[in-house]
């Protein structure tokens, strides 16, 4: 077994395994928590699965234990395919996300019969997701990152007008004779 200060140096990939899952690249909590200063650096250069990019998606991200949290903080870099809502052509997107994400081992509520009286205090903006096993996965971490911050609408160029092609099925404004005398009413405000 690596010891704990290689263990934070070593680069992680789908081809190491100590006590990962090769093709899904899932991170043991164990590890987390017995590794120095419970952190543990992973970085990642490969592809994932369900997402069309151009080369392998990087992303360097730092899991960090804190009594029953994980949390992943981190950069994901990856140049995803995509098709332009406008014209409909393809075109390359970079996309860098910097993921925060906390997860809690176990539930966040307690089940009917538990009567732990613990409270869980979330605040504004806080995003924690639950974790029901003992590992990580940070492919889906990746995976998710990235899909969430694909812009919408996808659009090629800030210029894009689209495919003159595509202007006849685009919905245009119908004006309706019988909707005409809303635009005449006046309403009367109180007081005046």
């Amino acid at each position: 077994m690596l010891n704990n200060a290689k263990l934070n140096e070593k680069v992680f990939d789908n081809a190491f395994c100590l006590k990962y899952n090769r093709k899904t690249m899932k991170i043991s909590i164990d590890d987390i928590k017995n590794s120095q200063n419970q952190s543990l650096k992973i970085e990642y250069n490969n592809e994932v699965k369900g997402l069309d990019t151009q080369g392998p998606v990087e992303a360097e991200i730092i899991f960090s234990a804190y009594g029953s949290y994980i949390n992943a903080k981190g950069t994901i870099v990856a140049n995803v395919k995509l098709n332009c809502d406008r014209c409909l052509k393809s075109f390359i997107q970079k996309i860098k996300v910097d993921v925060d994400e906390t997860y809690i081992l176990g539930h966040l509520k307690p089940s009917s019969d538990m009567h732990s009286g613990q409270e869980i205090e979330l605040r504004e903006g806080d995003f924690i997701t639950e974790l029901n096993g003992d590992e990580v996965d940070v492919e889906d971490l990746i995976y998710q990152s990235v899909t969430l911050n694909i812009p919408n609408p996808c659009v090629c160029d800030i210029n894009c007008v689209g495919d003159s092609e595509m202007e006849k099925y685009i919905k245009k404004e119908i004006s309706d004779p019988r909707l005409e005398i809303f635009k005449t009413i006046k309403i009367k405000e109180e007081g005046k």
